[in-house]
């Protein structure tokens, strides 16, 4: 009796295999990037994703390609957390206090791939170009959420409130406050609330 062909994977399953083994290596980069390793090495990412070094490469062209990869993923899947809720919507009170809140629960979110991020932008431009958007983004939100105490100014007073605003609730500020001058979530929080609620009431 002949022995039956063997069954060869189809299309569909190997492709899910190098998506999954993809993610694997993606997911180990953002624990490595938590850790404070950066930029992690191949053989680390190798031993945390539990694939090999060479399957590393045949899931990515090099290591600027996983990063890359690595930080765009990273971006879509908090995408949601870049929306405040009701946005410029309630008292002056209410708006600072979600806004902060907003971006206290993003910057955690980001943590250690943020950091990472803002280290390669000085040599990558797709990297650069991606903080740029976001920075972008955060500035016009900033403007959206403070709109009522932001149209009786002229437009250079504006411009600096809203920079002032952005700077104070940055991911670099946020950074600074924690691991710098150890202050915790709920102090920060107070910080930011008071500050920001100051320079829109001009005080």
């Amino acid at each position: 009796m002949s022995a039956e062909p063997a069954v060869l994977p189809s299309l569909d399953g190997r492709r899910a295999r190098r998506e999954r083994g993809r993610l694997a290596v993606i997911d180990a980069m953002f624990e490595l990037f938590d850790d404070g390793r950066f930029p992690p090495s191949v053989e680390a990412i190798a031993e945390r994703s539990g694939v090999s070094v060479s399957s590393v490469f045949r899931y990515f062209d090099n290591l600027d390609d996983l990063l890359r990869e690595s930080i765009e993923r990273h971006f879509e899947r908090i995408a949601p957390l870049f929306d405040i809720p009701s946005v410029g919507e309630g008292s002056l009170d209410d708006r600072v206090a979600r806004f902060v809140d907003s971006r206290l629960k993003l910057h955690e979110a980001i943590g250690g791939t943020g950091r990472f991020a803002r280290v390669r932008a000085v040599d990558t431009p797709a990297i650069a170009a991606g903080l740029a958007r976001v920075r972008s983004m955060w500035a016009d939100q900033v403007r959206a959420q403070f709109a009522p105490e932001l149209a009786p100014l002229t437009p250079g007073r504006a411009d600096d409130l809203v920079a002032l605003i952005d700077s104070v609730a940055s991911f670099e500020s946020w950074d600074l406050l924690q691991d710098t001058h150890g202050r915790t979530r709920a102090q920060i929080r107070r910080a930011w609330v008071q500050g920001i609620a100051r320079l829109c009431r001009g005080g």
